[in-house]
């Protein structure tokens, strides 16, 4: 049997569960609403941690857009100068190259948390998201309803739980997220990018800002972070202390690769210079005592220089 959806209220006025909210499609027009709303009066929701970008499928929204219209209404809450976009920044981005002024939208009168709460709700089953979008997102999401509903610190796994239920995911996979929180955006962003993977980005968040900051600038340079260099790294940091000298050392000591260089000389060039009699390591000291001098000579010029 199928597992009923339980509703879930915020508050005694806030009566939409979130699935209405979420599918915009089905708000109850008669009560709600939808009014069309110029696009110059939106605003993006403040530190939205979602990701709107011109690529592949932002494209086909557009077109979209352009045969169909906006299908579902943006959901908006009322700003002083205007309306602040609690869900369809993709859409609103997408009507406006479209060359729409205004789109469909359901104005609600939302707290600031009530607000976050929804506006993570919308995004957070996307097919796809960014490491740093989960990070941010969930970080706000918890920080919300902790202020909702008074969350204190030892219920701290069990809130988690809560929020991850919601979002199809574990409690512990919503802490390894908001761990993410702990990088530097330099660092954070090429988690994104796949340049550094999750579990090597987990700890790195030990390290304290400054030193997330020399590490980005080595692999800005083109040095690879392991998860052993990390943990050497943490080590000293916990017994020493690092300093910018000690972590650049650490870090180049070992990324430097020595390049082993392979000399030959054939044997038809040794016979024009060795008689036959000669043995490989008579040939071979012969060649030493050559070069000793030859390096003497160098040392020499740049002496006398």
């Amino acid at each position: 049997m199928a597992k009923e959806k339980k509703e879930i209220r915020l508050s005694a006025d806030f009566d939409n569960t979130y699935d209405e909210i979420l599918l915009n499609q089905q708000v109850n027009k008669k009560k709600d609403g939808i009014t069309d709303i110029p696009i110059e009066k939106l605003h993006t929701f403040i530190n939205h941690p979602f990701k709107v970008q011109d690529d592949e499928k932002m494209d086909e929204l557009v077109e979209s857009i352009r045969e169909n219209g906006i299908l579902s209404p943006v959901v908006v809450r009322p700003l002083d100068d205007g309306y602040e976009l609690i869900s369809g920044h993709r859409r609103t981005h997408a009507a406006k190259r479209a060359g729409l002024i205004s789109v469909p939208a359901v104005i609600r009168d939302l707290s600031d948390d009530e607000a976050t709460v929804l506006m993570v709700d919308a995004n957070i089953q996307r097919e796809f998201q960014y490491p740093s979008e989960r990070a941010r997102s969930l970080k706000m999401k918890m920080d919300a309803m902790a202020r909702l509903h008074k969350w204190g610190e030892l219920n701290g796994n069990r809130n988690r739980e809560l929020v991850g239920e919601e979002a199809n995911m574990s409690g512990r996979s919503v802490q390894r997220y908001l761990s993410l929180n702990a990088l530097i955006p330099d660092l954070l962003e090429l988690v994104d990018e796949k340049k550094i993977a999750m579990g090597l980005a987990l700890e790195i968040c030990d390290l304290r800002d400054e030193v997330q900051d020399w590490l980005y600038e080595f692999v800005a340079l083109g040095g690879t972070l392991t998860n052993p260099l990390i943990q050497r790294l943490k080590t000293v940091d916990e017994t020493e202390g690092l300093t910018r000298e000690v972590t650049d050392y650490i870090l180049n000591e070992a990324n430097y690769k020595k390049k082993a260089r392979k000399i030959t000389i054939s044997e038809k060039k040794l016979d024009k210079y060795f008689p036959d009699h000669f043995e490989i390591a008579d040939i071979e000291g012969v060649i030493y005592m050559l070069l000793d001098q030859w390096k003497r000579s160098q040392e020499g010029d740049v002496i006398n220089d």
